[in-house]
């Protein structure tokens, strides 16, 4: 059997609906790391259809939404088969999540109820611990708070965190607007005070997201500005040309794998 990589451990944050373009144009934290050297930053072409379940099952997945079977954002409690929180559990690591209810419906095949599953982990599906929000408004800061008690309680080797802002605001305002930039910019400052503590604490840090946003609030075609989406990589060791990032959504899981389980 595998085992898992000594030291090894990483943050995986979904910035939901974060087009490539307005990461790189609004992230000034993320981009200073990057002009440093001290990052690799790209941009991946989403699957389609560019909607948010069947894109959440492909990134932790690994296959096409036509493969998985989530093609549709009212496929409500149904799972979405094996995950890269399989794959660690199987190799002896451990996950934490902090993300939509709609990841816990995907992991466990059941229909989210706040009052019941708001912090219930999901040791079947790999997930060790985990805090699942419910309501698309729910704010960032609050989500990537939720996050950091989940890392310092359990100390995880994966941390999946999955904040809404963009998401949010593009479905809200537009993509074209300020409120959706002014996410971008949120949580870059957030960021900022955060990233530092998870590279101290031996974490790589990998940032991406499901999709874009079209200036008409919406997406899941194959438009550009809908299917762009940041790939951004920011190892604690600084050393970030060493790693070989994926070229797709359908590289993400075995890229996880690879990175932390010793083969």
């Amino acid at each position: 059997m595998n085992k898992l990589t000594s030291g090894k451990k990483l943050v995986l944050i979904l910035a939901d609906g974060l087009r490539a373009e307005i990461a790189r144009n609004y992230m000034g934290y993320l981009q200073a790391i990057n002009e440093a050297g001290r990052a690799q930053w790209r941009s991946l072409n989403c699957e389609l259809p560019s909607l948010s379940r069947p894109l959440y099952a492909t990134l932790i997945n690994g296959q096409t939404p036509l493969d998985h079977g989530i093609v549709s954002n009212a496929q409500a409690g149904q799972r979405c088969g094996s995950t890269v929180f399989d794959d660690l559990a199987a190799a002896g690591g451990s996950s934490a999540v902090a993300a939509y209810h709609w990841f816990f419906e995907l992991l466990s095949g059941q229909r989210f109820e706040p009052a019941r599953h708001r912090h219930e982990a999901l040791p079947a599906a790999g997930v060790q611990a985990a805090s699942w929000y419910f309501e698309d408004e729910y704010p960032d800061s609050h989500l990537l708070a939720d996050a950091e008690h989940l890392r310092r309680s359990v100390n995880p080797d994966l941390l999946f965190i999955h904040p809404m802002g963009p998401d949010h605001a593009g479905h809200q305002f537009g993509g074209e607007s300020t409120a959706y930039s002014m996410c971008a910019r949120k949580l870059d400052m957030m960021l900022a005070l955060l990233l530092p503590t998870w590279h101290a604490a031996g974490y790589d840090v990998l940032l991406t997201s499901d999709h874009g946003m079209h200036a008409d609030r919406m997406h899941g075609g194959p438009l550009a500005i809908e299917r762009e989406v940041p790939l951004v990589w920011l190892p604690c060791t600084g050393n970030a040309m060493d790693c070989v990032l994926p070229d797709s959504q359908l590289g993400l899981r075995s890229f996880v794998v690879h990175h932390l389980i010793a083969h």
